[in-house]
């Protein structure tokens, strides 16, 4: 059996749903008894010093790469790249793939050069279909949700709002404020997710907050732990994540997992994934919409949020990717 290097960037402090999957799929894969080893790398590695890491790999085995990093690769690995993207980074910003023309044909000749591709969701494949100049056989392979987010006691009296993201433009906090200041309901937010990242969106944030007086109804958590999260989930009353572009939805998958209502944006993807949770779509157009659905839910002293029995588990997805691979990259 081939022995698989899996090249996988560290955003510091932060916590990212592609970090979950990819430290997960290592775990599950040596359950499997695939011989898999770890290559960590900065997020911000050079071209150079990640030539170099890739040169030191053994030439008998293969190479699993993170999607995030595809972009720095500047030569082909022959028959050995393998791409595990939870979604394209020429697509962070805008949905539009060509929207940073250089990142986007970095990353079209990465994806057309690797022997294979593996994605998140059938929303994604369907992205990254329009990346390749020919067929291409893509793995999807679902994200799992940690058992130990699902059907916890929610507090239907609470006033408490919960979103959880990385604090970054994608993930539409501002849109979510301007929301707020209609609400007439008593309401307080708590955001979860790392706020280094992006330090003047997270200093407009601040800014829109004390112009809207709502610096004691707004608290900025940080990254936290899967318990740290769970604690907050127990005390909130519904999540909202306004987010402009998912390539899954990690944090509010947990969050319907848990019995939380959820308020999220309506995209292709998310409808894909939490096909069976209950969940209320909105148009980020519409903003007054947005702010009765809030009123709404805040205004009841009850919870239809459902206590799902998981169905996305890291055992599967390791499974899943095991079968596409059998014969072909780990043998």
């Amino acid at each position: 059996m081939k022995e698989v290097y899996f090249i996988i960037p560290e955003f510091d402090k932060s916590i990212t749903g592609g970090t979950l999957y990819d430290n997960n799929l290592v775990l599950e894969l040596k359950k499997l008894r695939i011989p898999i080893k770890e290559v960590r790398v900065r997020y911000n590695i050079n071209v150079i010093l990640l030539h170099k890491k890739i040169n030191k790999i053994p030439k008998s085995s293969t190479i699993l790469i993170d999607g995030y990093l595809v972009n720095k690769l500047r030569t082909r690995v022959i028959n050995r790249l393998n791409i595990l993207i939870h979604h394209p980074c020429s697509m962070e910003i805008s949905n539009n793939q060509m929207s940073n023309i250089n990142l986007y044909l970095s990353e079209r000749k990465a994806f057309n050069a690797a022997e294979s591709l593996i994605t998140v969701s059938k929303t994604m494949k369907r992205v990254l279909q329009k990346y390749l100049g020919k067929y291409k056989n893509i793995c999807v392979a679902y994200p799992g949700i940690d058992k130990k987010f699902c059907k916890q006691e929610i507090d239907r009296y609470s006033k408490n709002i919960l979103s959880v993201g990385n604090v970054i433009p994608r993930k539409g906090y501002h849109i979510l404020i301007e929301a707020l200041q209609k609400v007439t309901e008593d309401w307080t937010l708590t955001i979860v997710g790392n706020h280094e990242m992006d330090k003047t969106y997270y200093d407009n944030l601040k800014r829109l907050i004390i112009k809207n007086e709502m610096q004691d109804r707004i608290e900025f958590k940080g990254s936290m732990k899967p318990n740290e999260i769970i604690a907050e989930i127990k005390k909130s009353k519904f999540f909202i994540l306004l987010t402009k572009y998912e390539g899954f939805g990690m944090s509010i998958a947990e969050c319907a997992a848990a019995g939380l209502e959820i308020i999220t944006t309506d995209l292709p993807v998310l409808r894909e994934v939490l096909g069976n949770y209950p969940v209320d779509f909105v148009d980020l157009r519409d903003p007054d919409n947005i702010s009765n659905k809030i009123n709404e839910k805040l205004s009841r002293n009850s919870v239809n949020g459902k206590n799902k029995d998981i169905f996305y588990t890291w055992s599967d997805t390791a499974k899943k990717i095991k079968r596409f691979y059998e014969k072909r990259i780990f043998y």
